[in-house]
């Protein structure tokens, strides 16, 4: 990820000054645990820089389209990831005073903060564990791999079939509902 340079030396001798940024980022792949996003064009960002005082706080959203696989069927979509960006930078030997709980980045010597680190947070915290192209995807029979969002497969196996591994949670269904029809 290129950086995102944002120059604060017209805010910092005014206390409670902000400057909005937008544009666009170029962004590589992202890489999530073992999903991976194939970035299909430009990060979209505007920013809020705020100088606070001791600090110099960043808040917005940046938006990446990417193309994500189907964590149940394993088939591509596009998918927007939308974060929401959040940053705080100090000057270097100001941050005695900043909670350790506190995510401290620091204001550059030629009075710049690099919004680009805050910006891929955004995105990775965002992305999705286990991205699904639909709430109801069926997902691929387990035993020949047939998409069953298409339909039942033609093993058997995939539709609760006798030698399917869930096959006895349809017994203990179908008696449950007989029993509650009286």
């Amino acid at each position: 990820m290129e950086a995102c340079l944002v120059d604060v030396s017209p805010i910092l001798g005014d206390l409670g000054a902000t400057v909005v940024v937008s544009g666009e980022l170029q962004v590589d792949d992202l890489t999530v645990g073992a999903e991976e996003f194939i970035v299909r064009g430009p990060a979209k960002y505007e920013i809020t820089v705020t100088h606070t005082g001791t600090a110099i706080v960043a808040y917005g959203g940046v938006s990446l389209p990417t193309v994500a696989t189907c964590a149940r069927c394993l088939c591509e979509f596009p998918l927007d990831i939308n974060g929401e960006v959040e940053g705080f930078y100090v000057f270097p030997g100001k941050d005695s005073d900043v909670p350790e709980e506190q995510e401290v980045e620091y204001i550059n010597s030629d009075e710049t903060v690099d919004l680009a680190p805050a910006m891929l947070a955004a995105l990775v915290l965002d992305a999705p564990f286990a991205p699904l192209h639909a709430e109801d995807c069926a997902g691929i029979c387990l035993e020949c791999g047939a998409d069953l969002n298409e339909g039942t497969c033609g093993c058997g196996r995939g539709d609760g079939a006798p030698g399917h591994p869930f096959s006895a949670l349809r017994t203990l269904v179908d008696q449950d509902s007989a029993g509650s029809s009286q």
